[in-house]
């Protein structure tokens, strides 16, 4: 009985199994463009598109993943998916010209989508702690992980873009040492399934089903709207005489605002997880009023303003998202569930530029930012009427 509320994983392995991770998955997905235009003497449309089937690939790889991971086992998926993007990183150091890199690239989504979700889903295993407090936790080592890659990216870039390839295969190989050490006990850790909540006896429920998938669409239209800080809203801000240090300077402020309250959410994890309806609807309408701040931006403060507001409500309802799932979706699906929220995020990912170059083509910045926060808010409220009526149910 004692064994069951042991982690499979120590909490100090998986944290730095997420962190090493995340430093290694900086030196290829953020370089994309740079790497394809610059050295691979490609368009910018090309880039694109390639960008867009990396992150559709990745939508299948969370799908994969969330599958094999509950009908298999935790520790072959993570595993396999490390193994891939191994291969990968391994192969654009080798054969870094085109059009392997693209090939490989897209592969490698594969490996990076079942990586994630499986780490996602190993928090659903463990014992010790509510899956709030792991999913806190592993948000703030997914943000450090990238601010560390992206100062070694800075540091290493004068040896040239091999150099950023062999420092991921470097991390990846280290990751999956690490999987092979600490992560075996993974697989008894999915022999032995609790007893079904209420919550899960009845998630047979309709309703129940829908709201979780209203969750995840909210999702999709956050990473609709938040990517556009990347592309088309970076190329807007620069027009109007923002410099790029000071464009940088907003993601600066957006990763150590996340990497201080993560711990301190964790910290109250308790209280939050007794509210984490109120904590989701907060950091939602938080995000989406971000994007109204935009509208009206006619100076570099709005834009600080904007970003510290955006990431408030980030750091109050990502993480919280995958914790909600998990307590609401069937112990023996929760992979499954994982990935969908993970897909939720790809597709969003995927098709944020283009649909926001489309819409530029046709209308203003402000009317995009105003149809943006309206998709977020419309989504928001479509989540609160699904989890209000299902807890009428419950």
């Amino acid at each position: 009985m004692e064994q069951t509320k042991q982690d499979p994983v120590k909490i100090r392995f998986l944290l730095l199994g997420s962190l090493i991770y995340n430093i290694g998955i900086s030196f290829i997905w953020p370089l994309t463009t740079i790497y394809m235009h610059q050295y691979l003497h490609q368009t910018l449309t090309v880039a694109a598109i390639v960008l867009l089937l990396y992150y559709g690939i990745t939508l299948l790889g969370n799908a994969i993943g969330g599958a094999i991971f509950d009908k298999i086992t935790p520790f072959k998926t993570i595993l396999l998916g490390a193994i891939i993007t191994s291969f990968c990183a391994l192969a654009m150091f080798l054969i870094p010209s085109w059009p392997f890199y693209p090939i490989f690239l897209v592969i490698y989504g594969i490996g990076d989508g079942v990586v994630t979700t499986a780490i996602n889903s190993i928090a659903t295993t463990m014992k010790t702690h509510a899956s709030s407090f792991f999913f806190n936790l592993l948000y703030m080592t997914r943000n450090l992980g990238l601010v560390i890659g992206s100062l070694l990216v800075g540091i290493i870039t004068f040896l040239g873009p091999q150099a950023w390839f062999a420092s991921a295969f470097t991390f990846f190989v280290v990751f999956t040492g690490l999987l092979l050490l600490f992560f075996r006990k993974l697989d008894q850790a999915n022999l032995v399934q609790a007893a079904p909540t209420p919550i899960q006896r009845n998630f047979s429920s309709k309703k129940n089903f829908w709201t979780i998938i209203s969750l995840v669409i909210c999702m999709f239209f956050c990473w609709l709207a938040y990517e556009q800080w990347d592309s088309n809203l970076s190329v807007h801000m620069l027009n109007h005489g923002i410099s790029t240090a000071e464009y940088s300077f907003c993601w600066t402020l957006n990763s150590a605002l996340i990497t201080i309250s993560q711990p301190i959410l964790t910290y109250f994890d308790s209280y939050l997880s007794k509210k984490i309806s109120a904590r989701l609807y907060i950091g939602f309408t938080l995000f989406a009023s971000s994007f109204l701040i935009l509208i009206g931006a006619n100076n570099y403060s709005n834009y600080l303003l904007a970003m510290f507001i955006l990431t408030c409500g980030e750091a109050l309802a990502f993480p919280a998202v995958s914790a909600y799932v998990h307590a609401h979706a069937p112990k023996n699906q929760a992979g499954r569930y994982q990935g969908l929220v993970l897909a939720g995020t790809s597709a969003g990912r995927a098709l944020a530029a283009l649909f926001g170059a489309i819409l530029l083509n046709h209308m203003t910045m402000p009317v995009l930012l105003l149809i943006l926060a309206s998709l977020i808010i419309i989504s928001l409220i479509n989540f609160i009427l699904f989890n209000s009526l299902k807890q009428k149910d419950a």
